[in-house]
């Protein structure tokens, strides 16, 4: 169909480039619509889109629209163009880093004609009917391809790096390299910096125990799943034994520590890297993570633990159904899950919790976290909330952040205290979800990092 025979600017952005680049997850049933409220099918886009607020809360905060009809005003106050701009994406993540991704997520930006036309439409009124939209910007099919910029080697640190390596199309991609630090003295971490090329659903980086005891081939792409799909029993079997010692799903990580806080690692640490990357199109591409970890002038005063709170078996989703999944993480339980010796938990009267973020997968609405207190009077204090899972914010507690982000109160957790974790989720699928590792599976995992007292 020529683009002269449509009936209108809004008839050719729905065909030639909503139903062909993001109706696979804005549709009815799909968590990328619950999430965002956003249905771009043909029968409610334009109604989902004019003089919409955006389900973002930055961008609540910021008075965008989804799409204004104030003409070239709107342009500059719409969410949508601000999603599709991929020109501008140095400034959205750097300006707007809770805004979340970049669209269409795990395929190529929209051409920079099509990015155009869009908001020239915008800048027209954004009318549902008449063609106010110039099509030869539709004749323009270059891309925007994101210059990737590695991190400089730390002078007082190290950098680990990973890659380049190819990300195959319409498949996921997640594997783990091992390798050894021979360091031989304990090294503490005040700074952890982390980019990545764009496409990435995350990148950790674990270390093992002390001693570990396994044999884990060096230096090699151990993937998680095999071509058919089915789980590498030989990767599958030590990830219960990983400690999770940073990681993130954003793009770009800096994190300082506040004063008299670091990160230990011990002689001869191990680490692998973890990264997984996500593929919706049809051509292969690129990922690459580097991370630089910035040593601390000396032995700090508090070292900070790794918290990691996961739930396993409690997960279960029935088809086509919303399912909340509640779990209870007392003092003990924080201490013990963490790695601390139960023997020592009698010396430690105080959790100081200095950062926390979740992690879930696609099905996920909602994930809370509340502090339960010893007062049976006061109701459960929620102190994290996130209804984006592919990029949960990063909260920070307590003072001494030297960040830009908003730093909450300190949270203190004392013996007979704990954390409530709540998630949520809609399965719009036939079968029934447990845990598992590809996006289509679940997980319900709180991250962060805590101290001691």
């Amino acid at each position: 169909m020529l683009l002269e025979d449509y009936e209108s600017s809004y008839h050719i952005i729905q065909v030639e480039i909503f139903d062909k680049y993001c109706t696979s997850c804005h549709v009815a049933g799909n968590t990328y619509a619950e999430e965002s409220r956003l249905i771009l099918t043909s029968d409610t886009s334009y109604a989902s889109l004019i003089n919409v607020i955006p389900n973002n809360e930055a961008a609540q905060s910021d008075g965008l629209l989804l799409v204004g009809t104030d003409g070239l005003q709107s342009l500059y106050a719409s969410f949508l163009w601000e999603k599709i701009n991929a020109p501008n994406q140095e400034n959205f993540y750097s300006d707007h880093p809770y805004y979340g991704a970049l669209m269409p997520l795990g395929s190529p930006a929209l051409t920079n004609g099509q990015i155009d036309f869009i908001g020239d439409w915008i800048s027209e009124g954004a009318p549902g009917t008449g063609h106010v939209a110039d099509i030869s910007f539709l004749d323009n099919i270059e891309r925007y391809d994101a210059e990737f910029t590695p991190l400089e080697v730390p002078e007082n640190g190290i950098q680990i790096h990973l890659g380049p390596f190819e990300v195959a199309p319409q498949q996921e991609t997640e594997f783990f390299y091992y390798f050894e630090l021979n360091n031989d003295s304990e090294l503490f971490i005040k700074r952890v910096e982390i980019e990545m090329r764009s496409g990435s659903h995350h990148f950790i980086l674990y270390t093992y125990p002390e001693n570990f005891w396994i044999a884990v081939e060096d230096s090699v792409e151990r993937h998680l799943r095999n071509p058919d799909e089915s789980y590498n029993e030989s990767v599958l079997s030590i990830m219960a034994y990983q400690i999770f010692f940073t990681g993130t799903q954003w793009r770009q990580l800096d994190v300082t520590f506040p004063e008299n806080v670091a990160l230990r690692l011990p002689v001869n640490t191990t680490f692998d890297q973890n990264p997984h990357y996500l593929n919706y199109s049809d051509d292969t591409y690129l990922g690459e993570v580097y991370t630089n970890l910035y040593f601390a002038e000396s032995e700090p005063e508090h070292i900070a633990e790794i918290l990691q709170l996961n739930v396993i078996e409690e997960i279960y989703l029935p088809p086509n159904d919303t399912t909340t999944i509640e779990k209870t993480f007392m003092f003990e339980d924080i201490l013990i899950e963490n790695g601390l010796d139960p023997l020592s938990i009698t010396t430690i009267d105080k959790i100081n919790i200095l950062q926390l973020f979740s992690h879930a997968h696609e099905k996920m609405l909602e994930f809370e976290v509340f502090i339960i207190d010893n007062d049976p009077s006061t109701e459960d204090e929620q102190i994290y909330y996130n209804n984006d899972w592919e990029h949960p914010p990063i909260n920070y507690y307590g003072e001494g952040w030297d960040y830009e982000n908003p730093v909450y109160p300190a949270i203190e957790i004392f013996p007979e205290e704990g954390l409530r974790l709540k998630a949520s989720y809609y399965n719009w699928t036939d079968e029934t979800l447990d845990f598992g590792f590809l996006s289509t599976d679940e997980m319900m995992i709180l991250f962060g990092y805590f101290y001691t007292q």
